[in-house]
């Protein structure tokens, strides 16, 4: 990723893009390209203190000046209520991304460069200046920012006495405050310890929320030092004090580096583009691949949590398409795990004790799936891997024949899972706006019976690769009964297509156009017929088919509602009202090419409008969802571990050169 000057030489062109990193474990740093913060989120050390479930923003920003011929430059830029200052922007000439972000400043002839890492598994965030050209010695001087703060929240006031500051040695500092404390530490030059409040600074993405977007930072002074062309600075913000050498790191930003190329090389996609690549490189953020982790899938930046139907959805695109097989293996073992303590019914997350959270009636059945891929995909899988998955498999589909009384479903004489009751926190469209459920369903969903389907498929398909004809037998009858129970239910003469939901009582249908049929149509087994599952494409194509995704709802639908805006009850019925989800994307570009496998060149139309999202706002980044009308702006997590994670699976499965 390179932008140049045309790209970030006013405000809102550099305001508007913003890079991450990250250190594999859920801590990262996340700004804008000119150093601007945005968001409440944003911040340059980010983590998440242990025994709690939100990030909290330890060191907001680093204040950059520099001191030459008696002349000051500032380079930091800041936004308030009727100002921008300063306008440092004004001194960026170029941006690289790869292998992490970099920024090169230009006054005159003093060339300053600017790289931002974080090592491997350690909340610590490494800021490197690095003079590359200058006519004589020049002075740096840099002011840390600190917020102590959780990242949702803003600190309304400037407190006396919040804050403290301790110093061990004359390079570094810690500071204490609002039940945090971090450090900051420098390989050269002298602290000066002059406290300062910067006040009033204006988060303008959160300007039009519900929280508060006007906060206040403290800085306890600044270390400044001499600089003659080719020396290099290095400032480490962290959580616990780190005490790094030259020499150590030097091996951190060689191996950051690495990683980079690592990701490229052991990637299954050949990304020959260098949006492909960006991609790729964007999936480290969300997987945490450490040997003592658990191997989770994170949902995306700045939520950064972990739920099992995220998990499943994005592991083909974000484990298999990029190489990881091994992590794949683990995450689903450990899944499978989690699934078997608790009887076979799988759990949307586990809380911070461990204790299950029961959620979408689909999360066991999306595990079906990702096993499946898993399996097809890694023919050369451990066979003990795969015998302990096939029996997850196996055992996850039993339990839904005799119904989870834990996620309200029962398993119809029609072989079709029914949802008992009608709690949104049942299926994916959960949004509840003040007292009023966003979408409200209720008995057959088409979504879920549509993994249903496949799941029956899947475990019929491994019973008679194991050899248990029995089995097999048993779960094709199952199979075949529920496929012809889908279409005689769900299917819509009218619509020529299929409803939402069917209410059992009534056998009314819900008539409304939404994106869930979709899967009947994308899954690896359909119940439906090549002339009826193109149908379904169609449909959707016609109706809900935007730019970056599907619409959640008809356009023509007197309910439709477009565009996040207005207050937070109308921003949440705009989600499964109207807004489109790349994630969805990802599985019509799999249906449409599923029935016209010679029509690549529309699946690389459908994918190429991404080229450009990934050149601003989270560069590199897949967003959660977008507008379902222009301007199409992006909404939720900046990057998205089911949006990217579908992209990426299109590439490796749909979009993948012939041979």
């Amino acid at each position: 990723m390179y932008l140049g000057k045309a790209d970030v030489n006013t405000y809102d062109k550099g305001a508007g893009r913003e890079f991450l990193v990250s250190n594999g474990r859920g801590g990262y740093g996340f700004s804008t390209v000119i150093g601007a913060n945005t968001r409440r989120e944003h911040g340059l050390l980010v983590v998440r203190p242990e025994n709690e479930r939100q990030h909290s923003v330890l060191v907001s920003k680093i204040e950059e000046t520099v001191f030459d011929s008696n002349k000051k430059y500032q380079l930091s830029t800041n936004r308030y209520r009727d100002l921008v200052y300063p306008d440092g922007y004004r001194y960026l000439q170029e941006y690289q991304g790869n292998p992490f972000p970099t920024m090169l400043f230009v006054i005159h002839s003093i060339l300053l460069k600017k790289s931002i890492f974080m090592p491997h598994g350690k909340e610590c965030t490494i800021v490197k200046y690095e003079l590359l050209a200058a006519p004589g010695k020049i002075r740096l001087g840099l002011r840390p920012l600190f917020a102590h703060r959780k990242n949702s929240e803003v600190c309304l006031d400037s407190g006396k006495n919040v804050f403290s500051v301790s110093s061990d040695d004359a390079h570094g500092i810690c500071v204490t405050g609002r039940g945090h404390s971090s450090c900051c530490a420098a390989t050269v030059g002298t602290w000066a310890l002059k406290p300062l409040w910067f006040e009033n600074l204006i988060y303008e993405q959160d300007d039009n929320s519900d929280g508060a977007c006007v906060d206040h930072l403290w800085s306890p002074g600044l270390i400044s030092n001499e600089m003659s062309e080719g020396d290099s600075v290095y400032m480490i913000l962290s959580e616990k004090a780190e005490k790094f050498t030259l020499k150590e790191l030097g091996e951190i930003e060689s191996e950051a580096a690495q990683r980079f190329e690592d990701i490229l090389e052991q990637a299954n996609i050949p990304a020959f583009s260098s949006a492909e690549q960006d991609m790729v490189a964007s999936s480290y953020h969300l997987v945490d691949d450490r040997p003592e982790s658990i191997a989770p899938i994170y949902t995306g930046y700045p939520s950064v949590d972990t739920k099992a139907s995220d998990t499943f959805i994005a592991l083909p695109g974000l484990l298999l398409a990029t190489g990881r097989e091994k992590t794949a293996a683990k995450t689903l073992k450990y899944w499978s795990g989690v699934a078997e303590s608790c009887g076979w019914a799988m759990p949307e997350k586990l809380s911070d004790d461990g204790e299950p959270e029961f959620g979408c009636i689909d999360c066991g059945l999306w595990f079906v799936y990702a096993v499946d891929k898993y399996l097809s995909h890694h023919a050369e899988a451990d066979p003990d891997d795969r015998k302990r998955l096939t029996k997850a498999l196996f055992a996850v589909t039993d339990k839904y024949i005799s119904g989870i009384e834990g996620l309200d479903v029962k398993c119809a004489d029609n072989m079709l899972l029914q949802m008992l009751g009608a709690d949104p926190a049942r299926y994916w469209m959960s949004a509840v706006a003040g007292e009023e459920v966003v979408v409200p369903r209720c008995g057959y969903l088409v979504e879920v019976n549509a993994l249903w389907y496949n799941a029956l498929k899947c475990a019929e398909k491994y019973a008679q690769a194991s050899g248990n004809a029995e089995s097999a037998e048993r779960y094709k009858n199952a199979a075949e009964k529920c496929g012809k129970s889908f279409c005689d239910t769900f299917w819509s003469c009218d619509m020529n297509g299929l409803y939402d939901y069917v209410d059992p009582e009534t056998f009314k249908g819900d008539c409304a156009i939404r994106p869930n049929q979709i899967l009947a149509a994308s899954l690896p087994f359909s119940p439906l017929s090549p002339e009826a599952a193109q149908s379904v494409v169609r449909l959707c194509w016609n109706t809900l088919y935007t730019t970056y995704g599907l619409r959640t709802l008809d356009p023509r639908h007197d309910k439709f509602k477009g565009r996040s805006e207005g207050r937070l009850d109308q921003r949440l019925k705009a989600r499964f009202r109207g807004m489109a989800w790349p994630w969805l994307l990802g599985e019509f570009i799999t249906a449409y090419l599923k029935y016209n496998p010679t029509r690549k060149d529309l699946g690389w139309v459908f994918m190429r409008p991404f080229n450009s999202h990934l050149r601003h706002g989270c560069l590199c980044g897949v967003a959660q969802l977008f507008d379902g009308i222009m301007p199409y702006r992006p909404h939720g997590d900046v990057l998205s571990a089911c949006a990217l994670g579908e992209l990426l699976r299109v590439l490796h499965e749909n979009l993948e050169p012939d041979e």
